[in-house]
C-alpha cells in the first residue's frame, strides 16, 4: 500500500486526467521549465527562473484564469499544465495555453486529448465562443495537435520571434464553439 496522496480529478479522458492547478503543482512545473527544450516550446524562449515560488507569486499566476494540472491517467502522475487565460465572459473569449513538462509524454496524444478537454470545458461550462492561442512556427508538433483538436490557423506575424539568432513567425490560431467537435464519448466529469 502506498501513502501517495491521490490528486483531485475534475475531468477524465482516455489518456489524461485534469485537476485543479495547486501550489504544489506550480513548484513542480517551475522545475520542468528548467529544461531548455520544455521552456522554449512553452514560451518561445528560455528564461532561467527559480524553481521555487511563494504564495503571492502563485496567486498572480492563477488570477483570472482556469488552470488545470495534467495527469497521465494510468498512474495519475503530473505531466504538465493547461490554461484558459484572459477570460472575457462578456464577449465569450479566452486564450489557451498548454505545456507538457515531461518530454517522455511528447508526441503520444496526451497534448491533443488535453486540448480537446480544455476546449470542451471552455465552451460547455464557461460559455465561451472563441478560444485563441499563439505559438512559434518552429513548434510544428504543437501546431499538429492544435489542428487535430479543432483549432484553425488565422494568421501569422512574420519573423516576430527571435530565438538563438534566428527569426520565426508567430502563428495565431483559434477555435470557435459552433465548429468544435466535443471529445468522443468515454470521457467523464465525476459527479
Amino acid at each position: 500500500m502506498t501513502d501517495k496522496k491521490q490528486p483531485i480529478i475534475n475531468v477524465r479522458g482516455s489518456k489524461v486526467a485534469l485537476g485543479p492547478y495547486l501550489f504544489e503543482h506550480h513548484e513542480a512545473f517551475l522545475t520542468y521549465i528548467q529544461e531548455p527544450e520544455v521552456s522554449i516550446y512553452g514560451s518561445n524562449t528560455f528564461d532561467v527562473r527559480s524553481p521555487t515560488s511563494d504564495a503571492e507569486e502563485f496567486k498572480k499566476t492563477v488570477k483570472d484564469a482556469a488552470l488545470f494540472t495534467i495527469f497521465e491517467l494510468e498512474n495519475l502522475s503530473m505531466i504538465g499544465q493547461s490554461s484558459l487565460r484572459g477570460i472575457d465572459h462578456r464577449n465569450g473569449i479566452a486564450t489557451f495555453g498548454i505545456s507538457i513538462g515531461r518530454k517522455e509524454f511528447w508526441g503520444k496524444g496526451y497534448g491533443t486529448e488535453t486540448i480537446k478537454l480544455v476546449l470542451d470545458y471552455g465552451f460547455r461550462f464557461l460559455n465561451l465562443h472563441n478560444i485563441k492561442l499563439r505559438t512559434a512556427s518552429f513548434n510544428e508538433r504543437g501546431q499538429g495537435a492544435y489542428l487535430k483538436a479543432g483549432f484553425k490557423e488565422i494568421g501569422r506575424r512574420r519573423s516576430a520571434i527571435l530565438l538563438n539568432g534566428q527569426r520565426y513567425d508567430e502563428v495565431y490560431m483559434d477555435c470557435v464553439a459552433n465548429e468544435f467537435i466535443a471529445p468522443v464519448p468515454g470521457w467523464s466529469i465525476p459527479f
